[in-house]
């Protein structure tokens, strides 16, 4: 039988108009399991009269009405074979056997239909047909079997159930296949959505699920790797990640998944209704939401699946994130190494790496079969640690080593040094450059090296000076660029330094739907999220231009333009219009610090989080202190100002009161700014501020990280208790963990909470000079030195000789 698309088991061939008024139908076709097909003829004579036609007709069409309404099920005694595929009602899915690529046997599967590059979401563990005329799926008695050459390969559930009566199958509309009992439609006996492979579609559960049993978690499988992804009902939203038995554990947005059952289980939320295109896709160490994006009506780009979410949530957080043979560069983005290009250019282009580079030429044991072969092999340095899932080899000597890796044809890298000699197989994960030594260096396995050792010196020696033309070129442009690119803003024009894109007002309003999502709200103006082309969610600050907004705005643009760093939120791009002064920021998930600390009905966040923000924050700030060409005192520390991405990761925001102070300078005389409560002394007594300031805020930030609460509480009117200092009196007695979020029930890391302690009471010193730079808060945070007892700050002095009324309770 012809192959057959859609359900059809119902196939009509079309009509012909036979000699007189006779109307022959050709054919009806009906395909059951087995794929017989029956013929029948039927003649009608013009005495019968038009009135018989007609009604003949109407009959056909109510035929051919039924069994398109029932092409979604497989009926007892039914099936689908070969090509033939099972659509759901609505027609947005289909089940069928389906090949992941050429030459690559068939398996039964799920997929989007009418798109030309849908992923398949497998079923039935996944059974190898390597027949396809000679498979098919079909019911018998309360079992729904993949059969080959009439053998059963794999049932589900296993025969032997419980019911009363014969068992369909249907396909549903969110994509689930369920084989339920016929007589009893809320009986389900297996449902596809309890044995996802490496997919999920909204709609189903990861976890636990009470009512079955089933405790639902995504693998994946591969020739040399494999892991899962689970539930971490430890946490709100939470999931570990594991790959080769290497645990990494992060957190969904809320807007992705409901928790039900008590976090036991997490269920994939529908954004944008059934017919949406997104689905959860776990691959090697990521986990990301993927949505099919449509090409630009205008032609100008391409359609391909984008990673609205995704974790790890950028290349420096290491792991597969680039994918196999490709690296992370020191500006954070993907790029493959040399021989090596983008296996989709497509996905590349959309910002999703995960699956990797392809060498651009075969190595010469893969095209002759042979393992006597002249593979070269070109150093990949500067490379930061060394890659994945290295293999011990025995070798006295680099030139052994590298022979034992030139004997395997499966052998693609090898490294040899104090660590001895190591090798790399099949494929090279978790390259990254490094921004300043200590370097690392392997080798790595290209084509075969040209014979004529005088013509490759040659050829090297014009490739090199080429390239270094080349790079002094493009350096040239850059600098020229970075120096020179302006900007008009309203009434005058203003120096835009770094990668910022100007955007039009209508591309905003229509990026935020005529700013209808409102995120937040301030003294400022107003935040609203938005998506520009290519699926990249933003936030939009509105500033009322008035007063000191526009100096604000100026230096936002001017301060972030010039600097990029993973604890900074990034600044896209502005737009002025008028009276209308706009940012365009990355978006940031989980949104502001003070959120999750001093809101009643935020999500706890653990110590372990609240670490690592603490840390983070330092890193930011010792950035712009100590590796900026200008140093850059924010001048405004706060948790408002602390801005959190999907995976908790902390970024410093709103640089519109920032002050920038050349490295020749170690202060600068300025008008006061900032937020009462997290001044340092020197603005309130009017003296030149240093990037010690800084520090300062950032020591009151750190009592609020650990307590939970602001330093600074309003009792009745004048009255107020300021935390710093009954924290810095249990400092010097040893007492820490009073001072902890009581939410927490003493959940802790004592001697991280020792440190911080110690910290946050050495930057709130009222001499600049006895508080640390960022730096050394940073390396005392990461345990890299000792922090020693601080003194009480001679102003807490004071207060404790005071009312003790000012003091903390312990309460």
């Amino acid at each position: 039988m012809a192959a057959v698309t859609g359900v059809h088991r119902h196939h009509w061939s079309g009509w012909r108009i036979g000699g007189g008024s006779q109307f022959v139908p050709r054919k009806v076709m009906h395909t059951n399991g087995g794929g017989a097909a029956r013929s029948l003829g039927l003649g009608l004579s013009p005495t019968k009269g038009a009135a018989l036609v007609f009604l003949f007709l109407l009959l056909i069409d109510g035929a051919l009405l039924a069994a398109s309404a029932t092409t979604d099920t497989i009926l007892p005694g039914e099936g689908i074979s070969g090509n033939e595929t099972l659509v759901s009602r609505s027609g947005g899915f289909e089940l069928g056997f389906f090949s992941p690529g050429p030459g690559i046997h068939y398996f039964l599967g799920v997929r989007f239909r009418n798109m030309g590059h849908s992923p398949t979401f497998w079923l039935g563990d996944r059974v190898v047909i390597t027949d396809l005329p000679a498979a098919s799926l079909e019911i018998f008695a309360d079992s729904l079997c993949i059969k080959q050459n009439g053998a059963s390969l794999r049932c589900m559930p296993s025969p032997g159930g419980n019911v009363s009566s014969a068992a369909v199958a249907v396909l549903l509309d969110n994509g689930n296949l369920v084989v339920r009992d016929q007589g009893n439609s809320s009986l389900v006996l297996w449902q596809s959505f309890d044995y996802p492979s490496d997919a999920l579609l909204p709609g189903a559960r990861l976890g636990l699920d009470k009512d079955t049993g089933k405790n639902v978690s995504l693998t994946f499988k591969s020739f040399s790797h494999n892991g899962s992804l689970s539930v971490d009902a430890n946490r709100r939203n939470g999931f570990v990640l594991t790959t080769d038995g290497h645990a990494n554990r992060g957190t969904f947005p809320d807007w992705m998944v409901s928790s039900q059952d008590n976090g036991s289980s997490l269920l994939l939320n529908h954004r944008e209704g059934l017919n949406s295109t997104e689905f959860l896709q776990f691959h090697l160490g990521q986990v990301s939401l993927m949505r099919y994006s449509e090409p630009d009506p205008a032609g100008n780009g391409t359609g391909g699946w984008v990673a609205r979410w995704s974790f790890p949530s950028n290349c420096k957080s290491g792991g597969f994130f680039c994918g196999k043979f490709g690296a992370c560069t020191s500006s954070g983005k993907c790029g493959c190494v040399g021989g090596f290009t983008p296996s989709y250019p497509i996905e590349w282009g959309l910002g999703y790496f995960v699956n990797g580079c392809s060498r651009s030429l075969p190595l010469s044991c893969e095209s002759d079969g042979q393992t006597e072969h002249d593979d070269s092999f070109a150093p990949l340095d500067k490379l930061q640690g060394l890659p994945y899932d290295a293999q011990e080899e025995m070798a006295g000597t680099d030139e052994v080593c590298r022979e034992a890796c030139r004997s395997k044809c499966y052998c693609i890298a090898y490294s040899y040094g104090g660590h001895g000699c190591k090798l790399w197989y099949h494929n090279l994960y978790n390259l990254s450059l490094a921004a300043r030594p200590p370097y690392s260096k392997i080798y790595l396995r290209l084509g075969p090296a040209p014979r004529n050792k005088k013509g490759l010196q040659a050829r090297g020696i014009a490739l090199l000076v080429t390239g270094l033309i080349c790079f002094a070129s493009l350096i040239l442009i850059m600098v020229l660029l970075w120096r020179f690119r302006r900007n008009s803003l309203a009434a005058g024009k203003f120096e835009v330094e770094g990668p910022l894109v100007v955007y039009t007002y209508a591309q905003i309003k229509k990026a935020t739907m005529n700013f209808s999502d409102k995120i937040g709200q301030g003294g400022f103006g107003s935040v609203f999220r938005g998506t520009l082309p290519g699926s990249t969610d933003i936030a939009v600050k509105n500033l009322k231009v008035i007063g000191e907004a526009e100096k604000q705005f100026r230096t936002e643009v001017q301060t972030l333009g010039a600097i990029q760093h993973n604890k900074l939120v990034r600044l896209l791009g502005f737009c002025v219009k008028e009276d209308r002064r706009l940012l365009v920021y990355e978006y940031m998930p989980n949104g502001s610090l003070d959120a999750h600390l001093f809101r009643e009905k935020s999500g706890v966040l653990s110590w372990n989080v609240r670490y690592q923000i603490a840390l983070g924050i330092a890193k930011g700030l010792a950035y712009l202190h100590e590796e900026c060409e200008d140093c850059i005192i924010h001048c405004d520390i706060k948790p408002e100002n602390i801005l959190l991405d999907a995976e908790f990761c902390p970024k410093i925001a709103d640089f519109g009161m920032a002050k920038l102070l050349g490295r020749e300078f170690n202060s600068a005389l300025t008008t006061m700014r900032g937020t009462m409560g997290y001044l340092a002394p020197e603005w309130l007594s009017g003296l030149p501020i240093t990037r010690k300031a800084d520090v300062y805020s950032f020591g009151i930030v750190l009592f609020e990280i650990v307590s939970g609460r602001r330093c600074t509480e309003v009792v009745k009117i004048g009255s107020h208790r300021y935390f710093p200092l009954h924290a810095a009196a249990q400092v010097n007695e040893g007492e820490v963990l009073c001072l902890l979020d009581a939410r927490l029930e003493g959940d802790a890391n004592v001697e991280e909470l020792e440190v911080i302690c110690r910290v946050a009471c050495w930057c709130i010193q009222d001499q600049e000079n006895d508080r640390p730079s960022m730096g050394q808060a940073v390396r005392m945070l990461e345990g890299v030195v000792d922090v020693d007892m601080p003194p009480v700050p001679t102003s807490l002095q004071d207060l404790m000789e005071g009312d003790g009324s000012d003091i903390y309770p312990d309460s």
